[in-house]
């Protein structure tokens, strides 16, 4: 399984390094399915000669392009069917991989996305509603100023916020730092994503000409 990643990929999956350097779209999918490789090890008892994929399905309602059922209707292992027939194994090999090379765990989580769903400003609670003496809201559900959703410091920043504002603490939240304006940072994750390689080396393997 692995050398089919790799094939995708161009990269060593067991190297430690950033292998698919994000999430990967199946655009042809009729779950809509992804999947990401992040560094190995990502568990530390995992065995170094193994490695965790994350799997992901945007239609949870609608029949798979090899196995004809909805995911939420799957076992692990049709789930891992299902995405080794995209990552193109060949069909009569996809079972026997599946049940032998694979243990795939499903977990279902339909509202994943909610945190992304088009909103208003009003739409959330202020993390201190105006005239409130007694109660906050926090976590990624609450309004906070120019931060961005599903992620820990986010929750982190409108606790502090609503504790500092009840009781009055002297205190300011830390700012969250805009470096979507910040071309340095922008820059440094394009290395990170790619290996930390330079411009000419990219250049040379047309990954900027393409």
């Amino acid at each position: 399984v692995i050398s089919y990643i790799e094939k995708l990929s161009k990269r060593d999956v067991l190297s430690g390094r950033t292998v698919t350097g994000g999430i990967v779209t199946v655009a042809d999918s009729s779950w809509q399915l992804s999947f990401t490789v992040n560094r190995q090890q990502q568990f530390k008892e995992q065995p170094k000669d193994q490695a965790s994929i994350w799997i992901y399905a945007l239609y949870s309602d609608v029949k798979g392009d090899f196995i004809k059922k909805p995911i939420t209707e799957c076992t692990g292992s049709e789930i891992c069917q299902e995405w080794l027939y995209h990552m193109g194994v060949p069909q009569d090999e996809l079972v026997e991989l599946a049940q032998t090379e694979c243990n795939t765990i499903p977990v279902y989580m339909p509202y994943v996305t909610a945190y992304f769903m088009p909103r208003a400003y009003k739409d959330r609670p202020l993390v201190v509603p105006n005239g409130s003496k007694n109660l906050a809201f926090i976590g990624n559900f609450a309004e906070t100023e120019r931060d961005t959703v599903f992620t820990t410091e986010y929750s982190v920043r409108t606790a502090m916020e609503a504790v500092y504002q009840l009781l009055e603490v002297d205190r300011g939240v830390p700012e969250v730092y805009a470096s979507e304006f910040d071309v340095r940072v922008l820059m440094d994750a394009y290395y990170q994503l790619n290996d930390r390689k330079s411009l000419p080396e990219l250049v040379n393997k047309n990954f900027l000409k393409r």
